[in-house]
């Protein structure tokens, strides 16, 4: 046991230092005087044998009536409570069972009209869990008389068992410590033979952690052919959050350490939170608690970005770390006057420690009562862990994918994300820049780790071919991490309210050079990760769901929006137009998605584009979205037989106005050919990039003739040189 505490009422703990002895210990580390010396990290350990004894000697005849014991995992079956005035003569005050196990439990009951059969089958649907299913009980009773529980003992059988020890049987042998426990596959069932007719309208079962999502109650005459009685769904209700009643769908990205070694230069922090605000972003999770900056907390106040805030519990946690919950009561105090703060939570991917989650629980209780703890980040009403790589873009969409196969409020999704080519030159220093080499490894570039980099380099080589260069790689990396980016945020559009409540990115901040899991990178210039997830997040969007390619308006606005336009039109990669335009008129409630029509691909198109628009009732635009649509993966190398087109681009002079330097530029494509990806650079006289810098749009396509009106910004406090220039290079550029 941890600790042995005694006392009266609410009274302070007599057994507090005093002299303890026992049975016998399990080495002199683990002295009995462990559990009274008041350190929640040392524990008394008895021998390996029954029957053992802790006492404490109170040093004079106290009162109390209430003895506190924390167990250690090997915890005593049934002890008895003896009080004694010589220390010799011992009298129980109480017997105490611990038959049912103490560990994760939860009974569920379930009523339904009363039936008369022979068999009695659960048959489960998905599993909550990445394990089987699995009982410690399965009880069959008529409410009428419930303390007769009719499958107790009785024949039974099940679809599977995943060792020898957690058969079926188990579920029914009146052992509350025994459990029957499936394969690690849904659809998974356990039935029960009366051996006679028998009346029952109840089912109780007590569930091990590993419970079924949902299941179906079925009877049986004959054990062969089953009539459902009841289906049940213990699906959860996923975290959504209203603030001032309105439902904020949380959309943004996990923030590590602000900087690798711990200092941010000044602006830093609200440059990166603007940065996340251009994004569309609604939060921002502080990751294990891991920044600590006032500056964070202030700009996401100003920017209205919400924050998730962790405790500093991950992996292997102490059972009860001395002062723990009194330093995160100090933290909460520290930071509660800051409105961006929604939410408090105990640990990443796992639960606290009991005694450390109530007191968590209580500390947010009394210190910032209106603001929700949880304990756990991946688990409950919200889900997690990824998936971390590169996936096919067309997957997000559907739910199997994830752990919890629900969209829900899910806290870490992400992948590779090699920057711009410029960024990527300064990770790489003078070391050689292609191909990946170890100074890739030591920024991230790993493929044995979550982010497994090389189905990343595969998806890139599949679509665009190999790359001989950095400069080809990366500029070919971006069609990936602004389609791959986009689907992650469209797969929640998609399912919004249904179960789908909030994306948080692993990651959106980068600490230091890195080729994973950012958006924007270490310089601080964008990409394509960054655009695609700004385009995905859009408060009214226009999107078309992949697979199906049924196209949708979206509004995470406050306003409903009424007598809007839904178009559709495709080209080839020369623009020219492929069929008729769709269009129709959609409404759309506020914070609400509205369904449209499907648009077919032509035959025989090959790559070709998809664009999208969104316009209010008077036509102006909303939304505006280019899909490039293949079949194959390989269908995108018709890009780099796509004849070179030349842009041009005509930038007005600098506008400076409340601590801001804006400029506007006109890119124009005077090819003949479609201008693929258009990415857009300021910089100064002398070449340098102007950085950060905030584009209205960026990683753009352009058909043959068409212009492009775009406003760059970025802080006037930069020491930007001479007459800015703003370049604009396509994949298919010229030269």
């Amino acid at each position: 046991m941890w600790s042995l505490s005694v006392a009266e009422g609410d009274g302070p703990d007599l057994a507090r230092g005093k002299a303890a002895t026992a049975s016998g210990s399990e080495n002199d580390t683990n002295g009995p005087g462990n559990a009274v010396d008041g350190d929640p990290t040392t524990r008394w350990a008895s021998k390996y044998e029954d029957d053992q004894y802790i006492q404490v000697d109170l040093g004079a005849a106290v009162d109390f009536d209430r003895v506190t014991i924390v167990w250690e995992q090997a915890y005593a079956l049934d002890y008895r409570v003896q009080v004694s005035t010589d220390g010799e003569s011992f009298t129980d005050v109480k017997s105490v069972s611990n038959e049912t196990p103490l560990g994760s439990r939860a009974t569920q009951v379930e009523t339904f009209p009363e039936q008369t059969a022979r068999h009695l089958r659960i048959q489960a649907g998905t599993r909550a869990t990445s394990w089987g299913v699995s009982m410690w009980t399965l009880s069959v009773q008529r409410q009428a008389e419930p303390d007769v529980d009719l499958a107790l003992h009785a024949s039974v059988q099940a679809s599977s068992a995943d060792s020898d020890s957690t058969g079926p049987e188990q579920a029914v042998d009146g052992n509350p410590r025994t459990r029957w426990a499936s394969k690690a596959e849904d659809g998974q069932w356990i039935q029960v033979d009366f051996a006679q007719p028998a009346t029952f309208d109840q089912v109780a079962i007590v569930w091990e952690q590993a419970y079924a999502r949902d299941f179906v109650i079925q009877v049986s005459d004959d054990g062969q052919r089953w009539t459902d009685v009841k289906s049940v769904s213990n699906k959860i209700t996923e975290l959504k959050i209203n603030v001032n009643g309105v439902p904020v769908f949380a959309r943004g990205g996990n923030w590590g350490w602000d900087e690798l070694l711990r200092r941010v230069l000044p602006d830093r922090l609200a440059d990166t939170v603007e940065m996340h605000r251009d994004m569309n972003f609604t939060m921002i999770r502080n990751w294990l608690g891991s920044s600590n900056r006032e500056e964070l907390y202030q700009a996401c106040d100003e920017q209205g970005i919400l924050v998730w805030n962790d405790f500093w519990q991950a992996g292997q946690f102490l059972p009860n770390p001395p002062g723990y919950v009194d330093i995160a009561a100090d933290t909460i105090r520290r930071y509660r006057h800051h409105p961006s703060i929604v939410v408090w939570c105990g640990a990443n991917e796992g639960d606290p420690p009991p005694i450390v989650d109530a007191g968590l629980k209580q500390a947010v209780a009394t210190e910032h009562p209106e603001i929700l703890y949880i304990p756990n980040s991946a688990s409950g009403i919200v889900s997690g862990r990824g998936p971390y790589h590169w996936v096919d873009p067309a997957t997000y969409v559907d739910n199997k994918i994830y752990e919890a196969d629900s969209f829900g409020f899910h806290t870490e999704i992400g992948m590779p994300v090699v920057s711009v080519v410029e960024s990527m030159r300064n990770l790489v220093g003078d070391e050689p820049e292609w191909p990946p080499s170890v100074v890739w490894n030591h920024h991230d570039w790993s493929t044995v780790g979550n982010q497994r980099v090389d189905t990343y380099q595969e998806a890139i080589d599949a679509r665009l071919g190999e790359s001989g260069s950095l400069d080809e790689f990366a500029t070919r990396a971006q069609f990936v991490n602004y389609e791959s980016h986009r689907a992650m945020f469209e797969a929640w559009n998609a399912n919004l309210w249904q179960d789908a409540t909030g994306l948080l990115l692993w990651m959106s901040h980068p600490a230091w050079h890195s080729t994973v899991w950012q958006t924007y990178d270490y310089d601080l210039d964008v990409n394509g990760a960054y655009f695609g997830t700004r385009k995905g997040c859009e408060p009214l969007h226009v999107q078309a769901d992949p697979g199906t390619w049924r196209v949708r308006a979206v509004n995470h606005t406050t306003t409903a929006l009424t007598g809007a336009t839904v178009t559709a039109r495709r080209y080839d990669l020369r623009g020219r137009s492929l069929g008729t335009p769709q269009s129709q008129r959609v409404d759309v409630a506020a914070s609400a998605t509205s369904a449209a029509f499907t648009v077919p691909a032509p035959d025989g198109a090959g790559l070709h584009l998809v664009l999208l628009e969104l316009r209010d009732s008077r036509g102006r635009l909303l939304s505006e979205n280019t899909y490039w649509r293949y079949g194959a993966a390989e269908e995108m190398r018709a890009l780099n037989d796509l004849g070179r087109t030349r842009l041009s681009t005509e930038t007005g002079g600098v506008r400076t106005s409340g601590g801001r330097a804006t400029v506007t530029t006109t890119v124009r494509n005077e090819g003949d050919t479609v201008a693929a990806l258009v990415r857009l650079s300021v910089r100064d006289s002398r070449g340098d990039r102007v950085l950060p810098a905030r584009y209205d749009e960026n990683y753009f396509w352009l058909l043959p003739g068409e212009s492009r009106l775009v406003e760059i910004a970025w802080p006037a406090r930069l020491d930007v040189r001479g007459r800015v220039q703003v370049s604009a290079r396509a994949y298919n550029s010229a030269g």
